[in-house]
């Protein structure tokens, strides 16, 4: 639970220090549907539980709200906001590259201090794998919402 609250308020502080608020409108709907997606997998893994966070039912439950709330909110938005500038299908692929090796170090640590463990036959290559997944999904999801909003002005 502990690690959980620090990469809350970590994650926190990094998006009130570093965070263009200015693009918060065109951001923030993508950011919603990441903890939207967060929350889903987070119940499934009560009925088939490829990974789960050591503790309590409530500490489980309190964590996995952290974590939506807080880190991947945050890091959705950061993966938004360094978009090149020049979008090519190289430089988006390069982009998520970077942001799902940033991610996969992240879950290697969070494993190192047994925040999060793997389940079933879940490992460390779907997650590697699902992290390029969703930070496409994500990418998608923000250009169709950037060509369908009123906020197109950012």
């Amino acid at each position: 639970m502990f690690v959980g609250t620090v990469i809350f308020i970590i994650s926190w502080i990094a998006f009130l220090f570093f965070s263009k608020k200015k693009k918060f409108p065109l951001y923030v709907l993508t950011g919603y549907t990441g903890i939207i997606l967060a929350l889903t997998s987070d119940l499934i893994m009560f009925v088939y539980p490829l990974w789960e966070y050591p503790g309590t039912s409530l500490e489980t439950f309190l964590i996995q709200l952290l974590n939506g709330f807080g880190i991947y909110f945050v890091v959705i938005y950061f993966f938004l906001q360094t978009l090149p500038k020049i979008q090519t299908v190289l430089s988006v692929v390069r982009h998520v590259f970077y942001w799902s090796v940033f991610a996969i170090i992240l879950e290697l640590l969070l494993m190192s201090v047994d925040f999060i463990v793997h389940g079933l036959w879940w490992n460390i290559g779907f997650s590697y794998l699902a992290d390029w997944i969703l930070f496409t999904v994500f990418f998608l999801h923000h250009k169709w919402i950037s060509n369908h909003s009123l906020i197109n002005t950012y």
